[in-house]
């Protein structure tokens, strides 16, 4: 299991949008601000999604990485973690999933925190694949986290204190 820290540029987020707690983010934002570690955030390389993807969806993903070359990584959960770590100017710690064996460590380190317990660690890296096709597919545009959290702060859709 690979961690690493990534910048909001480098993180193509969900199409969940507003988040679905303010409450959330702004507790994951006072965590933040007092300096604190958040839970690893799940991603899978763009790269291995993207043999997943139909043939229009890899069309707009294709025009999105001309723009956004840095974006590598397709990000599975977290969108409170992720906007409140970028609202502070803090990179985002995340677990790559590679493989069916990365999934499986994740799981072992739901225990002690250092992974939330949340939907991916249900499935292989193959059903991670095609939950975010079908995500994507209802929605069929890309935006990294840093661009979502900034469209938040314009739009007055998160708690700015």
């Amino acid at each position: 299991m690979k961690t690493r820290r990534l910048k909001p540029t480098q993180i193509i987020t969900l199409n969940d949008y507003p988040l679905y707690s303010n409450r959330v983010f702004g507790e994951y934002l006072e965590r933040c601000q007092s300096g604190d570690d958040l839970p690893y955030v799940p991603v899978i390389h763009r790269d291995v999604v993207r043999h997943y993807l139909g043939a229009d969806l890899a069309r707009v993903l294709e025009a999105f990485e001309k723009q956004h070359p840095d974006a590598t990584y397709f990000m599975l959960d977290g969108s409170h973690r992720t906007t409140a770590l970028t609202f502070v100017g803090r990179d985002i710690a995340v677990v790559v999933y590679e493989a069916d064996a990365d999934i499986v460590e994740a799981r072992a380190h739901v225990a002690s925190g250092q992974i939330l317990l949340n939907g991916t660690l249900d499935h292989t890296l193959t059903e991670n694949c095609e939950i975010l096709r079908r995500h994507f597919e209802e929605q069929p545009t890309f935006i990294t986290v840093l661009e979502k959290t900034e469209r938040l702060i314009r739009e007055g859709l998160i708690p700015v204190h």
